[in-house]
Protein backbone atom coordinates (compact mmCIF):
# COMPACT_ATOMS: atom_id res chain seq x y z
CA UNK A 1 0.00 0.00 0.00
CA UNK A 2 1.43 3.25 -1.42
CA UNK A 3 1.95 6.11 1.25
CA UNK A 4 2.28 9.58 1.17
CA UNK A 5 5.01 11.50 3.16
CA UNK A 6 5.75 15.07 3.17
CA UNK A 7 8.81 17.19 4.05
CA UNK A 8 8.93 20.49 3.29
CA UNK A 9 11.93 23.49 3.09
CA UNK A 10 14.85 21.59 2.48
CA UNK A 11 17.03 24.45 1.71
CA UNK A 12 19.66 22.48 -0.01
CA UNK A 13 23.22 23.54 -0.41
CA UNK A 14 25.12 20.77 -1.74
CA UNK A 15 27.69 22.65 -3.24
CA UNK A 16 28.52 24.02 0.42
CA UNK A 17 27.90 27.72 -1.04
CA UNK A 18 25.09 28.04 2.09
CA UNK A 19 25.22 25.78 5.02
CA UNK A 20 22.45 26.02 7.24
CA UNK A 21 24.09 25.26 10.39
CA UNK A 22 24.31 29.34 10.81
CA UNK A 23 20.78 29.14 11.34
CA UNK A 24 21.60 27.00 14.66
CA UNK A 25 23.51 23.65 15.71
CA UNK A 26 20.29 21.96 15.16
CA UNK A 27 20.23 22.00 11.31
CA UNK A 28 24.17 20.46 11.33
CA UNK A 29 24.44 17.78 8.19
CA UNK A 30 21.18 18.47 7.76
CA UNK A 31 21.01 17.21 3.89
CA UNK A 32 22.47 13.77 5.38
CA UNK A 33 19.93 13.31 8.07
CA UNK A 34 16.77 13.62 5.70
CA UNK A 35 18.30 11.79 3.04
CA UNK A 36 18.99 8.56 5.95
CA UNK A 37 15.24 9.35 7.10
CA UNK A 38 14.05 9.32 4.08
CA UNK A 39 15.89 6.32 2.51
CA UNK A 40 14.50 4.39 5.70
CA UNK A 41 10.95 5.08 5.61
CA UNK A 42 10.02 5.75 1.71
CA UNK A 43 9.27 2.80 -0.66
CA UNK A 44 10.01 3.51 -4.40
CA UNK A 45 6.30 3.50 -5.25
CA UNK A 46 5.24 6.32 -2.63
CA UNK A 47 4.92 10.35 -2.97
CA UNK A 48 6.75 13.04 -1.30
CA UNK A 49 5.42 16.41 -0.80
CA UNK A 50 8.10 18.78 -0.42
CA UNK A 51 6.40 22.58 -1.20
CA UNK A 52 8.80 25.16 -1.40
CA UNK A 53 12.34 26.29 -0.59
CA UNK A 54 13.65 23.12 -2.23
CA UNK A 55 17.27 25.05 -2.96
CA UNK A 56 19.18 27.61 -2.19
CA UNK A 57 20.41 28.20 -5.79
CA UNK A 58 19.66 31.59 -7.36
CA UNK A 59 20.09 29.85 -11.39
CA UNK A 60 19.15 26.39 -12.46
CA UNK A 61 22.50 25.19 -13.67
CA UNK A 62 23.38 25.75 -9.61
CA UNK A 63 20.68 23.42 -8.26
CA UNK A 64 22.20 20.70 -10.25
CA UNK A 65 23.43 18.86 -6.95
CA UNK A 66 20.71 19.49 -5.32
CA UNK A 67 18.64 18.05 -7.53
CA UNK A 68 21.62 14.89 -7.65
CA UNK A 69 20.41 14.43 -3.93
CA UNK A 70 16.68 14.44 -4.44
CA UNK A 71 17.19 12.26 -8.06
CA UNK A 72 18.82 9.58 -5.90
CA UNK A 73 16.39 9.46 -2.84
CA UNK A 74 13.06 6.87 -3.30
CA UNK A 75 9.34 7.73 -3.90
CA UNK A 76 7.37 10.64 -6.61
CA UNK A 77 8.24 13.76 -5.76
CA UNK A 78 5.92 16.89 -5.64
CA UNK A 79 6.55 20.40 -5.11
CA UNK A 80 5.37 24.13 -5.47
CA UNK A 81 7.61 27.55 -5.49
CA UNK A 82 8.69 28.66 -2.25
CA UNK A 83 9.99 32.30 -1.81
CA UNK A 84 13.97 31.18 -2.21
CA UNK A 85 13.19 28.93 -4.81
CA UNK A 86 15.12 31.33 -7.36
CA UNK A 87 16.65 28.63 -9.30
CA UNK A 88 12.73 28.25 -10.61
CA UNK A 89 12.78 28.74 -14.64
CA UNK A 90 9.58 30.46 -15.91
CA UNK A 91 8.54 27.34 -18.89
CA UNK A 92 7.66 23.89 -18.32
CA UNK A 93 10.11 22.68 -20.89
CA UNK A 94 13.32 23.70 -18.98
CA UNK A 95 11.50 22.70 -15.76
CA UNK A 96 11.16 19.00 -17.19
CA UNK A 97 14.48 19.15 -18.42
CA UNK A 98 15.97 19.76 -14.99
CA UNK A 99 13.65 18.10 -12.72
CA UNK A 100 15.04 14.30 -11.79
CA UNK A 101 12.44 11.69 -13.18
CA UNK A 102 9.18 10.66 -10.78
CA UNK A 103 9.43 14.64 -9.78
CA UNK A 104 6.90 17.26 -10.51
CA UNK A 105 6.73 20.81 -10.12
CA UNK A 106 3.14 22.39 -9.98
CA UNK A 107 2.52 25.53 -11.01
CA UNK A 108 -0.55 26.51 -13.01
CA UNK A 109 -0.89 22.78 -13.56
CA UNK A 110 -1.19 19.21 -11.79
CA UNK A 111 -0.52 16.00 -11.22
CA UNK A 112 -2.27 12.84 -10.09
CA UNK A 113 -0.52 9.54 -8.94
CA UNK A 114 -2.47 6.52 -7.92
CA UNK A 115 -5.39 7.89 -8.31
CA UNK A 116 -4.51 10.55 -5.85
CA UNK A 117 -4.99 14.34 -7.73
CA UNK A 118 -2.12 16.96 -6.32
CA UNK A 119 -2.49 20.58 -7.17
CA UNK A 120 -0.71 23.49 -5.57
CA UNK A 121 0.54 27.10 -5.58
CA UNK A 122 2.79 29.30 -3.74
CA UNK A 123 0.59 31.11 -1.82
CA UNK A 124 0.96 34.28 0.00
CA UNK A 125 2.52 35.83 2.87
CA UNK A 126 0.13 36.99 5.29
CA UNK A 127 2.59 38.37 7.99
CA UNK A 128 4.14 40.32 5.06
CA UNK A 129 2.16 43.53 6.64
CA UNK A 130 3.84 43.29 9.98
CA UNK A 131 6.88 41.53 9.47
CA UNK A 132 9.92 44.08 10.42
CA UNK A 133 11.45 45.65 7.41
CA UNK A 134 8.77 44.87 4.94
CA UNK A 135 7.85 47.89 2.97
CA UNK A 136 5.17 46.32 0.60
CA UNK A 137 1.86 47.88 1.12
CA UNK A 138 -1.93 46.94 1.60
CA UNK A 139 -2.36 47.40 -2.28
CA UNK A 140 0.64 45.47 -2.68
CA UNK A 141 -0.65 42.64 -0.40
CA UNK A 142 -4.00 42.41 -2.00
CA UNK A 143 -2.67 42.25 -5.58
CA UNK A 144 -0.16 39.28 -4.74
CA UNK A 145 -3.18 36.92 -2.78
CA UNK A 146 -4.72 37.89 -6.15
CA UNK A 147 -2.29 36.37 -8.31
CA UNK A 148 -1.72 33.71 -6.15
CA UNK A 149 -5.60 32.63 -5.98
CA UNK A 150 -5.92 32.74 -9.25
CA UNK A 151 -2.99 30.55 -10.35
CA UNK A 152 -4.35 28.25 -7.34
CA UNK A 153 -7.69 28.27 -9.41
CA UNK A 154 -5.81 27.23 -12.69
CA UNK A 155 -3.90 24.34 -11.23
CA UNK A 156 -7.38 23.22 -9.51
CA UNK A 157 -8.58 23.40 -13.40
CA UNK A 158 -6.13 21.69 -15.04
CA UNK A 159 -6.63 18.63 -12.93
CA UNK A 160 -10.41 18.71 -13.20
CA UNK A 161 -9.45 18.88 -17.49
CA UNK A 162 -7.03 15.71 -16.93
CA UNK A 163 -9.64 13.62 -14.65
CA UNK A 164 -12.15 14.50 -17.30
CA UNK A 165 -9.79 13.13 -19.97
CA UNK A 166 -9.06 10.46 -18.39
CA UNK A 167 -12.29 9.40 -17.74
CA UNK A 168 -11.24 9.47 -13.97
CA UNK A 169 -14.21 10.26 -11.47
CA UNK A 170 -12.92 12.73 -8.79
CA UNK A 171 -10.82 10.56 -6.22
CA UNK A 172 -8.62 11.83 -3.25
CA UNK A 173 -7.14 15.22 -3.65
CA UNK A 174 -4.21 16.86 -1.86
CA UNK A 175 -3.02 20.56 -1.51
CA UNK A 176 0.07 22.26 -1.66
CA UNK A 177 1.09 25.86 -0.62
CA UNK A 178 4.31 27.11 0.12
CA UNK A 179 2.96 29.62 2.38
CA UNK A 180 0.54 28.97 5.30
CA UNK A 181 -2.70 29.27 3.79
CA UNK A 182 -4.44 30.50 6.89
CA UNK A 183 -3.46 34.16 8.92
CA UNK A 184 -2.28 33.06 12.01
CA UNK A 185 -4.97 32.60 14.54
CA UNK A 186 -7.65 31.99 11.94
CA UNK A 187 -9.29 28.32 10.76
CA UNK A 188 -10.62 30.54 7.64
CA UNK A 189 -8.85 32.52 4.46
CA UNK A 190 -9.54 33.66 1.06
CA UNK A 191 -8.11 30.23 0.44
CA UNK A 192 -9.84 27.86 2.19
CA UNK A 193 -13.16 27.79 0.48
CA UNK A 194 -11.29 27.12 -3.00
CA UNK A 195 -9.50 24.57 -1.34
CA UNK A 196 -12.41 22.88 0.45
CA UNK A 197 -14.65 23.39 -3.24
CA UNK A 198 -11.56 21.27 -5.41
CA UNK A 199 -12.42 18.30 -2.88
CA UNK A 200 -9.10 18.48 -0.76
CA UNK A 201 -8.63 16.29 2.12
CA UNK A 202 -5.24 17.47 3.44
CA UNK A 203 -3.56 20.62 2.69
CA UNK A 204 0.40 20.48 3.12
CA UNK A 205 2.48 24.14 3.88
CA UNK A 206 6.14 25.25 4.77
CA UNK A 207 7.74 28.12 4.66
CA UNK A 208 7.94 28.55 8.93
CA UNK A 209 11.00 27.73 10.96
CA UNK A 210 12.15 27.90 14.52
CA UNK A 211 10.50 28.04 17.74
CA UNK A 212 9.68 31.81 17.63
CA UNK A 213 7.62 30.90 14.39
CA UNK A 214 5.01 28.64 16.64
CA UNK A 215 2.62 31.06 16.77
CA UNK A 216 2.38 31.50 13.15
CA UNK A 217 1.87 27.47 12.72
CA UNK A 218 -2.03 26.92 12.10
CA UNK A 219 -2.63 23.02 11.98
CA UNK A 220 -6.08 21.39 12.14
CA UNK A 221 -9.37 20.14 10.34
CA UNK A 222 -11.54 22.44 9.19
CA UNK A 223 -14.31 21.71 6.76
CA UNK A 224 -12.69 18.13 6.12
CA UNK A 225 -9.45 19.61 5.13
CA UNK A 226 -6.16 18.88 7.41
CA UNK A 227 -4.01 21.47 7.31
CA UNK A 228 -0.01 20.33 8.55
CA UNK A 229 2.99 22.32 8.47
CA UNK A 230 5.80 20.20 7.27
CA UNK A 231 9.38 22.44 7.07
CA UNK A 232 11.67 20.45 7.95
CA UNK A 233 13.16 21.47 11.16
CA UNK A 234 9.65 21.31 12.62
CA UNK A 235 8.95 17.51 11.67
CA UNK A 236 13.28 16.56 13.33
CA UNK A 237 14.18 16.35 9.43
CA UNK A 238 12.00 13.31 8.45
CA UNK A 239 9.73 12.72 6.28
CA UNK A 240 6.03 13.25 8.33
CA UNK A 241 3.21 10.40 6.96
CA UNK A 242 0.30 12.09 5.40
CA UNK A 243 -1.99 9.03 4.61
CA UNK A 244 -1.60 5.77 3.42
CA UNK A 245 -3.87 5.12 -0.14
Amino acid sequence: MPAIWALSDLHLSTSGAKPMDVFGDHWGNHAGRMAESWDRLVADDDIVLTPGDFSWASKPAEAAGDFAWLGARPGHKIMVKGNHDYWWTGTHKRMAELLPPKTYALKKTAVSIHGVGFFGVRGGDFAALTRYGDTRTAEDIEAWLAREEHELKLSIAALDQADAAAGRTRGQRICLFHYPPIPPGRTASRFTPIIEAAGASFCIYGHLHGQELGPAKVEGTWNGVTYRCTSCDQVDFTPTLVCRI
